[in-house]
């Protein structure tokens, strides 16, 4: 018998300070499949980070002042029709946040169940401790960090939930087109809205042509990274399935309509009335504006919104209410969820997580 050794701590990565079950390391034996192994390594802590995420909220909050200053927005009147705002209109758009959150929870659980036999609920916790973090990290950090929550909750492989987190982003955006479909059954869109998603269609056709070439591409000769690698593409081989096509046509578009909906009803509360084509419009634009990266995409939201709005001849100040209203019901409620995943879960939102000593 050995005697035990002691390892030196190691700094998480924002979260998590307890397992579900003792931590090991990635061993494949012969019989195994790639997408259930779990990874070798934990990634590192991220530096900076906390000083990135307050310069993107400036920039973010910046380019929202601007935006309001060029559209003629009058922040007294903007006070005016937020102080209005009836207190059920904040619990609906909370409410339905969550909803959406299940929507998009159901299209990733829905990718990952045949390979990984996750529970709903685990893809539930996940899409909203994602959530979370991109709320406080720019570019959408959080979307990586939720990869981390569900491989250390689980204890099934990082690389290969990342791979099914590939193809559950493709088809998100992907879910931008059945359902604009439909709408212009019902009614005709604009025509900037025909430009702005024959544009993004080029950018699903790169990235599912990326992941096809992903398929293809060979192990690299190491043997841990060709595990990993195998297990990466065990996870975006998701996409090569009929279950990919039930989910891009019947899932993916669920998120988007049920939004553009509820954008229908929560305009009301503001005076705002919106057909169900016009509420996508506006969904369409502030979800473009958010690729200028920013924390909880404070500020972008509020300028591609309040843009759209005023296309459909919304008042500027009565837009900016809406869209800062109905930006902050989403983000917060989401941030408390969160956090209360974490906690409930016996996680730590920050400081050291220490290993106890292994003995053999």
């Amino acid at each position: 018998m050995r005697p035990s050794r002691r390892l030196r701590p190691r700094v998480g990565c924002f979260v998590f300070s307890t397992d579900p079950e003792p931590w090991r390391p990635e061993v494949l034996t012969s019989g195994d499949s790639p997408g259930l192994a779990t990874d070798a390594e934990e990634p590192a802590a991220p530096r900076g980070g906390l000083w990135r995420g307050l310069l993107g909220l400036a920039a973010g909050l910046s380019v929202a002042g601007v935006a309001g200053w060029v559209l003629g927005v009058k922040p007294e009147t903007v006070l005016h029709y937020v102080a209005g705002v009836s207190p059920w209109v904040l619990v609906f758009c909370a409410a339905s946040g969550f909803a959406v959150l299940a929507f998009q929870a159901l299209r990733w659980w829905a990718v990952m169940k045949p390979l990984l036999g996750l529970r709903y609920a685990d893809a539930y916790r996940a899409q909203i401790v994602g959530m979370m973090f991109n709320a406080v990290l720019p570019a959408r950090g959080g979307d990586l960090l939720r990869v981390q929550y569900l491989g250390r909750r689980t204890g099934k492989s990082r690389a290969t939930i990342l791979g099914t987190e590939l193809v559950d982003r493709w088809l998100d955006w992907w879910g931008w087109i059945p359902s604009f479909a439909l709408l212009c059954i019902l009614d005709t869109p604009p025509r900037w809205l025909f430009q702005a998603l024959g544009l993004f269609g080029l950018v699903l056709i790169g990235w599912g042509t990326m992941m096809v070439m992903l398929l293809r591409s060979k192990k690299p000769a190491s043997p841990r990274l060709g595990r990993i690698w195998a297990s990466l593409q065990a996870g975006v081989g998701a996409l090569r399935s009929r279950r990919f096509w039930v989910i891009a046509l019947l899932i993916a578009p669920l998120p988007w309509l049920w939004e553009a909906l509820i954008l229908t009803q929560a305009a009301r509360g503001f005076g705002i009335e919106l057909t169900l084509t016009m509420a996508f419009s506006v969904m369409i634009g502030f979800n473009l504006a958010m690729i200028v990266p920013s924390p909880g995409a404070i500020g972008t939201v509020e300028v591609g919104g309040t843009a759209a709005l005023i296309f459909f001849g919304v008042d500027q100040s009565r837009a900016l209410a809406f869209m800062f209203i109905y930006h902050f019901t989403q983000l917060l409620p989401g941030i408390a969820g969160g956090a209360a995943v974490l906690v409930a879960q016996g996680e730590r939102l920050l400081g050291r997580r220490r290993r106890a000593a292994e003995s053999e």
